[in-house]
């Protein structure tokens, strides 16, 4: 390496330590003059067919015309501009947006940095790129600054490449140096109209967050106080630009006090270079901020990012509440204590209001066979006990603003499909507060609620029904509407027209404001020796973890992996195991291709058709067994391939689609469905048109029409199951 006016390059090669098209975790160790060892991470891949320089020139092309408006006009053909966009915002633009609105209509725009592209995925065939740079717009004595995000997710062939999804995000940077007062409102810009925004109870001091920092303006005494930023002023490199945290506001009370959180990787500051939580508070009276607690977390900031999304709280008594990694966590930040509420939780066995306040779990492991419900305010540490009657079995459904939804059913309703999959047909949903009584209670005739989907005051029910056979079939959704009015704060967040620049968002406040006299405060961080570290005590029990990765980092982390491949699915994403390897990848699949070594099978007196299925995959991997009697002993397909395969991962992947489960099949690796009927075929090939299909109640291999096919899995279930080598 050289090391040129403070900076090292280097330039480092790989030969003969890696495979083709494997991909490998590059850790670069740097050890400081002091001994202090520093990590970098990525990801390396040795691809001869993947046309990179193709790729990234696409996408550097389509940046470059988006700034030119004659130029600008060959993008047209890329885009995929209708109803779905929202041409009203610069704030989200997509593939959808109209072309004006993607060459940023009548704005003049000037870059001061460029884009630095940063593969996120990439095969022989798709690649998704995200690139990152910094915009100026207006004259220079009334510029704004902004942060521009792109993301690309491109199909290349030699003939031409194929854009098939765009979005760009655009959020003005706040500058504390000329604050944007007009009367009694603060414009903020260009930015998302979900804005972090809290406000005491007199509503005289708000906070809001802005591009990873943090303001606090208090009303009465007209003083503006920057909180929390790795970077400000002319401190805007590239290490602390760097956008891997969060911030959540904790408490704002009537003095200008405040608690917050800072999660992610930490740019600056004592603890740069980790990843953690960190929460702070800021004493308004000594215009001071001092570290409160630091608890270190050990896997990467995007998958920290996404744990706290579900529940991050504090109450008055200084104790945190956390959701990670399917536990209930609880820290005093007096004692610095931390306490396990609730640990080895389900997909969908503990739910938590929007404003985090209340959660709700399960009792018991078994989210299906639950009789109790322990319903928690987390502001009061007040428990209530819901038990479900008459032996019936309880589901926690979510919130409607702090109100709990529940659902019960009777025991012999509950079933299994094919693949072992619970049906859970609630019988009456039910709307509770905290204080026991029921608000609403929904109950009809052999109707029956599957799922629900809570939007603002609207819960929208899945419903089937019964017929004379004790099958269900689906009915007509319905709604429950709460006619219970929203409380405002003083102070409102309200979005404008501002003519070029097309919406803004602002903050209306309770009072006027004299921008003259507006006060602009840095705090002063209070030094202590020593550490206020609380490392949390490591879990026995822990269940398999599936990670989404999508253009925003981590989507979502399951521990059902059809769950993960149905969102990775949805987002052009991928799934990966706890051990990083991969589970799922769209885009990644071949024009056609068939598992030849499998051929047609026939049922006989001896064998059904799963057990032909079972077998066949078995004596795919070289493993013989007899599936038939493990069947009759009321083994499922998915216990019996977990035996068989257990070098591999068995994933049940009931209710993905017929076009995400084609991955498998791409990697050679045959798809179980399972039908109503009781019987099983197996999915071994594909083509632009058709799959190809063994089913084992004629022998013979067969071809369908992909989109025929799809129908008949979906009136069948979706049922699917395979494995990942």
């Amino acid at each position: 390496y050289e090391e040129v006016d403070g900076k090292i390059s280097f330039r480092l090669a790989l030969k003969d330590l890696i495979e083709p098209d494997t991909d490998y975790c590059l850790v670069i160790l740097l050890t400081t003059e002091n001994q202090t060892e520093i990590r970098y991470y990525t990801r390396v891949i040795w691809a001869e067919e993947y046309a990179t320089i193709q790729k990234l020139k696409f996408v550097r092309d389509f940046h470059v015309k988006t700034f030119q408006k004659d130029a600008a006009k060959e993008l047209a053909k890329y885009l995929e501009s209708n109803s779905e966009g929202d041409n009203s915002t610069f704030n989200k633009v997509n593939i959808h947006s109209s072309f004006s609105q993607v060459t940023w209509g009548e704005m003049i725009i000037n870059k001061v940095s460029e884009p630095i592209p940063d593969i996120k995925d990439i095969t022989e065939q798709t690649a998704s790129i995200c690139q990152t740079y910094y915009v100026v717009t207006g004259s220079d004595k009334d510029n704004k600054f902004y942060r521009v995000s792109e993301y690309y997710r491109i199909r290349y062939t030699e003939e031409r490449t194929y854009l098939l999804d765009y979005e760009r995000t655009m959020e003005q940077v706040f500058s504390e140096k000329d604050v944007p007062f007009e009367n009694n409102k603060l414009n903020l810009g260009i930015v998302s109209p979900l804005l972090h925004f809290a406000e005491s109870e007199d509503g005289n001091i708000l906070v809001f967050e802005n591009e990873g920092r943090l303001f606090s303006y208090n009303v009465t005494e007209n003083k503006l106080s920057v909180l929390f930023g790795f970077y400000g002023g002319e401190n805007r490199d590239m290490r602390t630009m760097y956008q891997k945290h969060n911030l959540k506001i904790l408490n704002v009370d009537e003095a200008g006090n405040i608690q917050f959180a800072v999660y992610g990787y930490m740019n600056r500051g004592r603890h740069e270079g980790d990843v953690g939580i960190q929460i702070y508070y800021y004493n308004s009276t000594l215009n001071t901020i001092e570290e409160a607690v630091y608890i270190p977390y050990d896997k990467s900031p995007d998958v920290l990012l996404c744990e706290l999304e579900n529940l991050l709280y504090m109450n008055r008594d200084n104790t945190v509440f956390f959701l990670l990694e399917g536990s209930v966590y609880g820290v005093n930040l007096e004692t610095k204590s931390c306490e396990v509420l609730a640990e080895d939780m389900n997909d969908g066995s503990v739910q938590v209001s929007e404003s985090g306040k209340m959660v709700v779990w399960q009792k018991g492991q078994d989210m299906y066979n639950c009789r109790e419900l322990l319903l928690t305010d987390l502001s009061t540490r007040r428990k209530i006990e819901i038990e479900a009657d008459n032996g019936n079995y309880i589901l926690p459904l979510g919130f409607m603003g702090e109100d709990l939804i529940y659902g019960l059913a009777h025991p012999q309703d509950i079933v299994k499909d094919n693949a072992g999959r619970t049906i859970f047909p609630m019988y009456a949903v039910y709307i509770q507060n905290v204080d026991g009584e029921i608000l609403k209670e929904y109950l009809q005739e052999n109707t029956y609620i599957t799922d629900c989907v809570i939007n603002g005051n609207q819960i929208s029910m899945t419903r089937v029904s019964r017929d004379e056979n004790g099958n269900y079939f689906a009915i007509n959704d319905d709604q429950i509407m709460s006619s219970e009015a929203v409380e405002n704060g003083k102070n409102a967040v309200e979005v404008i027209n501002a003519g070029i620049y097309e919406k803004q968002v602002q903050i209306v406040l309770k009072e006027t404001v004299e921008k003259k006299e507006l006060k602009v405060l840095t705090p002063k961080e209070v030094l202590f020796e020593g550490g206020r570290e609380l490392i949390l005590e490591e879990l026995e029990s822990r269940k398999e973890r599936y990670y989404v990765y999508g253009p925003n980092g981590v989507e979502g982390i399951y521990m059902s992996p059809s769950n993960a491949v149905s969102l990775a699915y949805e987002c052009a994403g991928v799934v990966t195991d706890d051990a990083g390897k991969y589970i799922f990848r769209r885009g990644n699949r071949v024009t056609r291709n068939q598992i030849m070594a499998i051929t047609g099978v026939i049922v006989s007196e001896r064998q059904d058709s799963v057990s032909v299925c079972l077998d066949t995959i078995l004596e795919l991997e070289g493993i013989v067994r007899n599936t038939q009697s493990q069947l009759e002993r009321g083994e499922s397909p998915v216990s019996i391939l977990e035996e068989g395969l257990s070098e591999y991962q068995v994933l049940d992947l009931t209710g993905c689609t017929l076009d995400a489960v084609l991955y498998y099949v791409n990697q050679d690796i045959p798809v179980m469905a399972l039908l109503n009927d009781g019987n099983a075929v197996l999915v071994t090939g594909f083509n632009e048109t058709q799959i190809v299909i063994m089913d084992p109640l004629t022998g013979n291999l067969y071809k369908k029409g992909i989109k025929d096919s799809a129908e008949w899995f979906t009136q069948n279930g979706n049922c699917f199951i395979t494995y990942s080598k």
